[in-house]
């Protein structure tokens, strides 16, 4: 078995039955300072890999489902590599220009999808060869986790390179290649199950102006979504759904009152005769938007 020095702070032990994941808190922008490390945020399902070394492989999402059947396939080098491991990481599709997407992850698993295109993205390592790492600074687990990768290398396992003191800048740069953001962690942080402060996400963010084209309800008075589009070289293009915001605007009784049909898939369809302030969070494969949030509306000027 390949040997790689372990950090002091490891702890002997059997391989823990269970690991709880460390969940990421939402930030406005990220946190300054030469103490906090700036990585990209991938868009995908979130997976510990666990394996023996010896070609055993578990997959296991954040809300405890064995998901190896749908994702083992970027994972054959590292089964085999002779190390005991538990790497935490995201699982994406990424496309052609690097950029991840959610919805590009599930057609490569979709009945007629290409899992090929999966790749992994890991960006810590908890456990390795009969020790828990998680009290080790995150410095330390960072750099054992890229020696690990090198010694077994694949082009669909990516260990998850960082800048330091520079978040404010990787955002900017995300957000101009149509990214989701970025997560910021602190290097000496240690890795504590649960809610932490220690990781802070922040999303590219930005505010577009859309026409609403449709509406679902949930019943009467109660919007579930607006589907909206945007002018593109003089025509109105798709543009996705909007579905937080609505409180206080009283939207439901606006577009009752504009109804041009009965439509298709629940979605109720109206002319483009209003106009909404959406803020969201970058794009999905098609030009969608993500995560609207509607600030305002008004009629088409």
């Amino acid at each position: 078995m390949p040997k790689i020095e372990i950090p002091k702070a490891a702890v002997r032990c059997e391989l823990p039955a269970e690991i709880r994941f460390l969940v990421v808190s939402s930030g406005a922008e990220p946190p300054g300072g030469p103490e906090w490390l700036h990585e990209i945020k991938h868009d995908g399902h979130r997976l510990l890999a666990v394996t023996d070394g010896r070609g055993s492989l578990t997959l296991r999402s954040r809300n405890g489902f064995d998901r190896t059947h749908l994702f083992r396939a970027p994972f054959g080098k590292l089964t085999n590599a002779g190390h005991q491991l538990v790497i935490d990481g995201e699982i994406c599709a990424p496309g052609d220009d690097g950029v991840t997407h959610i919805d590009s992850l599930n057609g490569a698993i979709s009945r007629y999808g290409k899992p090929e295109r999966l790749a992994y993205y890991a960006f810590d390592v908890l456990y390795i060869d009969g020790h828990d790492v998680r009290r080790c600074p995150l410095a330390e687990r960072k750099e054992l986790l890229r020696r690990v990768l090198d010694e077994a290398p694949s082009e669909r396992i990516v260990s998850v390179d960082y800048l330091i003191d520079q978040g404010a800048e990787l955002l900017a740069g995300v957000q101009r290649i149509g990214a989701e953001g970025i997560v910021s962690k602190r290097l000496a942080s240690i890795y504590r199950g649960g809610d932490s402060r220690d990781w802070i996400k922040t999303k590219c963010c930005e505010v577009g102006t859309f026409h609403i084209t449709g509406f679902k309800e949930i019943g009467e008075g109660r919007l579930e979504e607006l589907r909206v589009s945007e002018m593109h070289n003089g025509e109105l293009r798709p543009a996705g759904s909007v579905k937080f915001g609505f409180a206080g605007k009283g939207l439901w009784e606006t577009l009752d009152a504009r109804r041009s049909g009965d439509g298709r898939k629940g979605v109720v369809p109206i002319q483009p005769h209003l106009v909404v302030d959406v803020r969201f969070y970058g794009r999905l494969r098609g030009w969608a938007i993500r995560d609207g949030v509607l600030l305002s509306v008004r009629p088409v000027p």
